[in-house]
């Protein structure tokens, strides 16, 4: 199991990181896009490790 979060410049950002997490590496969990007046904050439990290399293609800033 993986917890991080990341804060994200928009809501499309948060949604090519939902689309990229669970469709495309087929990664399961829960993911929370939270919207924030400017940005919009991204939290993630996985139910599988992400590699550092998919941490890395992630876009904004991780916590």
């Amino acid at each position: 199991m993986q917890k991080f979060s990341l804060m994200l410049e928009s809501q499309n950002q948060a949604e090519e990181v939902l689309h990229l997490i669970w469709d495309t590496w087929g990664v399961r969990g829960e993911i929370e896009i939270v919207p924030m007046e400017e940005k919009s904050k991204v939290h993630v439990i996985a139910e599988k490790d992400l590699s550092v290399q998919q941490l890395d293609q992630l876009p904004g800033k991780k916590s």
